[in-house]
């Protein structure tokens, strides 16, 4: 998943690359990480995403190159995550505390 944060994944595409049925492989990673996979890749962009934008890369080329399919959905998606637009995160106390903002 690291690999590929910037690229489209789904359950069935993780589950090929270790050879299970995409059904065994959700209860697998669910039961071996805490959380589902999609859960799981949004936090790692997100996390991605709050490094990059903290280096000084636009908004729209964040969102580009953690994955998500459009500045909005990412923005969306950030706001309610971290309870801040993401053209704030850098001047926000959570960027300060860590790349993992207000949740864990």
């Amino acid at each position: 998943m690291t690999e590929r944060l910037g690229e489209p994944l789904t359950v069935t595409d993780l589950a090929a690359e270790v050879r299970l049925s995409p059904y065994h492989f959700l209860r697998m990673f669910r039961r071996a990480v805490g959380e589902t996979p999609h859960r799981r890749l949004v936090r790692m962009r997100l996390a991605q995403a709050q490094r990059l934008l903290e280096s000084g890369v636009t908004v729209a080329e964040t969102a580009r190159r953690c994955g998500f399919s459009s500045s909005s959905h990412f923005s969306a998606v950030f706001v309610r995550e971290t309870g801040v637009r993401p053209s704030r995160w850098i001047f926000s106390p959570a960027a300060s505390s860590g790349p993992t903002g207000k949740r864990p």
